[in-house]
């Protein structure tokens, strides 16, 4: 059989749930040919075999974000996924989808996504032009350069995945999560915009609440890379005339992580975690290293690399 023409017979495995009954697993088995996405799969589940079956779906080509799930655990859209590419990729022909994670689900596969627009409008998600430009009386001009940089943040499809897959926000409420982020730098950076101080006072505490540890950026389907716009929106500090204590942390360990590069040429982490908190803040922890037996690795002096002249250079931008 060549591939145009290649079907097989799968299981797919759904993650169901009512707010009478909590949630079940129940089974649908169907063909698919080699051009079958997730949401015509889901599609012809629920006009074939079971109409009660509920999901969110629209564009079908990855711009509006509505398709938003779990398959197979891992965050994706529906309409970008194939089902025999899943099949292959996992060596199996038996498939499960779940609703996304960290949202309440509302019926099957559809959850509550008040929350997640909530943190999105808290970002002021819009231009606001000055006055001359309002009145007509002017208007405003965009450099390739700087259209070339925004145009990725610009691309967020407010799908929800890389929110459903951070660890921060479950963690931390004062986080305002990845997407936000993305949607913020892309008017923070805008020169055009006319309240860059306001953004500052949203965006910067929350930027340096993130934990950089990458799942927006593995589950993006339009590579937004939402962390690069946290990292970014981070350089933004140095402008805010007020910063908490979030903020204030986060500088000391950036210059203690720099401190300690430029002097081994390695990253001491014990001597890093020092410089951040201070003796004071780290006595809890420095006790439970005491306890565990650990205390020793934290005080064992690095020896410099070969070459530390060649790394500062480097970290001095020469």
């Amino acid at each position: 059989m060549s591939l145009q023409n290649e079907e097989m017979e799968v299981i797919i495995k759904v993650k169901r749930f009512s707010q009478d009954k909590g949630s079940w697993w129940q089974e649908y088995k169907l063909k698919v040919d080699r051009f079958t996405q997730f949401t015509e799969a889901l599609r012809r589940i629920k006009t074939e075999q079971d109409p009660t079956l509920a999901y969110r779906a629209a564009c079908h080509m990855a711009v509006c974000g509505s398709c938003g799930m779990k398959i197979n655990g891992e965050p994706r859209l529906a309409c970008k996924t194939l089902v025999i590419d899943t099949v292959k990729k996992y060596g199996s022909n038996v498939i499960t989808l779940e609703p996304m994670d960290y949202f309440t689900p509302v019926k099957d596969l559809v959850v509550n996504l008040d929350d997640f627009y909530e943190r999105m409008y808290k970002v002021k998600p819009r231009l606001y032009p000055s006055e001359e430009v309002l009145k007509g009386e002017a208007e405003h001009r965009l450099k390739p350069e700087d259209q070339r940089m925004l145009w990725k943040f610009a691309q967020c499809i407010w799908c929800g995945l890389c929110v459903s897959s951070c660890p921060s926000v479950r963690n931390d409420p004062e986080f305002l999560g990845p997407a936000a982020h993305a949607k913020g730098f892309r008017f923070l950076a805008d020169p055009r915009d006319t309240i860059t101080e306001e953004r500052e006072k949203i965006l910067l505490d929350s930027a340096w609440r993130c934990t950089y540890c990458y799942m927006c950026y593995n589950v993006c389907p339009r590579d937004v890379e939402p962390v690069t716009a946290i990292k970014k929106t981070r350089a933004y500090t140095k402008l805010a005339k007020v910063k908490s204590p979030v903020i204030e942390t986060g500088e000391k360990h950036t210059q203690a992580v720099f401190e300690s590069i430029f002097e081994s040429g390695k990253l001491e982490e014990a001597k890093v975690y020092l410089s951040t908190y201070g003796v004071i803040g780290s006595l809890r922890d420095m006790i439970y290293l005491l306890q565990s037996g650990k205390l020793k690795y934290a005080l064992v002096k690095e020896k410099p690399v070969e070459n530390i002249s060649e790394v500062r250079k480097i970290l001095r931008g020469e």
